[in-house]
């Protein structure tokens, strides 16, 4: 869904009605779509209005801080610690499971 702000759709909608009366010629279709309310002709382009959508769009593109990738570098160091603990517990277990079945395998013999 694109966002925009309400002078941008207002904006669209005018060059619609002006593209649908100049090229195809069809003056009824190009005032219904004057007479339709920005919020309509947004939602019928799946337009969501908002503020300030120039500002929406720097903070979804903003480089996190340094504290923060700090912050994430710790997490995944702890996440990472975790991860490792549980494979050796795998490792272990494995272990004895095949020492015992070369234990068991000696008796045999």
């Amino acid at each position: 869904m694109k966002t925009r702000s309400l002078d941008q759709v207002e904006s669209s909608q005018r060059k619609a009605a002006r593209f649908v009366r100049d090229v195809l010629g069809d003056e009824e279709r190009a005032q219904e779509i004057e007479d339709e309310s920005p919020e309509s002709y947004a939602a019928r382009k799946r337009i969501l209005i908002i503020k300030n959508p120039a500002q929406r769009r720097i903070r979804a593109m903003a480089q996190p801080t340094k504290a923060e990738l700090e912050d994430r570098i710790e997490e995944l160091e702890s996440e990472n610690e975790e991860l490792r603990d549980k494979l050796s517990a795998i490792s272990d277990v494995l272990q004895d499971d095949e020492d015992e079945e070369a234990d068991d395998e000696d008796e045999e013999n």
